[in-house]
């Protein structure tokens, strides 16, 4: 029996979806439909009802304040729940790299680049073009990172010119050398790492065993992709 207070102010299609522990299950609603509320009391009843260890709880969402709110929520339900781990899609990659920096080949402590900081880059490789030009070619850059597309692959989806893709490679060879990233790495990289290291990707499947994903429509291809990386076959998602 599970407790109501646990499932009071739910109606009947987000208590079943609470109460769901049958493989993975996806939750099509509109905006403020409660979707986010049904993930938080999904924590609280995986943790207080079926005894999972908060530790083997990921849940994802796209921004820290949403991050937040949810860490609140949950924790006031249960207070283990403050073990759960509950970030955005890039903290998380942040996190990742930051833990597997040597298989990652990065400095512990390697700084993320703003926006700023990209076309500042981009112009210490072509210092006669202007900002805005620069500007544009790193919001391309931005784009085909979140297509989890690196520079060797076919860029055509973003920019079919040879100049793009030739910019883009000069750029992350930039990048690399000083050993910082930029915001479309912190989601590209930990992909590229959990593909080429099976060693670490089993280890983070082991440990996250659960798998929430707040506004799931939102997440583009390389967050996708990095879903799937950390999904186990028998990881609930």
């Amino acid at each position: 029996m599970v407790p109501k207070d646990l499932l009071n102010n739910l109606n009947p299609e987000q208590k079943t979806a609470v109460l769901h522990s049958g493989g993975p299950l996806l939750i099509l609603a509109g905006a403020g439909s409660g979707k986010t509320r049904v993930i938080t009391v999904k924590i609280a009843y995986l943790i207080r009802e079926l005894g999972v260890d908060p530790r083997s709880i990921l849940a994802v969402t796209f921004t820290n304040k949403a991050a937040g709110e949810m860490r609140d929520r949950a924790a006031g339900m249960v207070d283990s729940a403050e073990d759960v781990m509950i970030r955005t899609f890039h903290s998380f990659g942040a996190w990742l790299l930051r833990r597997n920096h040597d298989a990652a080949d990065l400095d512990r402590n390697y700084t993320i680049y703003d926006d700023d900081d990209v076309v500042s880059l981009l112009r210490t490789l072509y210092p006669d073009e202007n900002r805005g030009y620069l500007g544009g070619y790193a919001r391309m850059i931005s784009r085909a990172k979140d297509y989890c597309l690196t520079p060797g692959d076919d860029l055509t989806r973003v920019n079919p010119d040879p100049e793009f893709a030739e910019m883009y490679r000069k750029y992350q060879k930039r990048l690399n050398e000083i050993g910082n990233v930029d915001f479309g790495d912190l989601i590209l990289r930990p992909v590229t790492l959990l593909q080429s290291n099976l060693e670490i990707r089993a280890r983070i499947r082991q440990r996250f065993r659960y798998i929430l994903v707040d506004e799931y429509q939102d997440s583009n291809v390389a967050q996708y992709e990095l879903l799937k990386q950390l999904a186990a076959p028998d990881t609930y998602v």
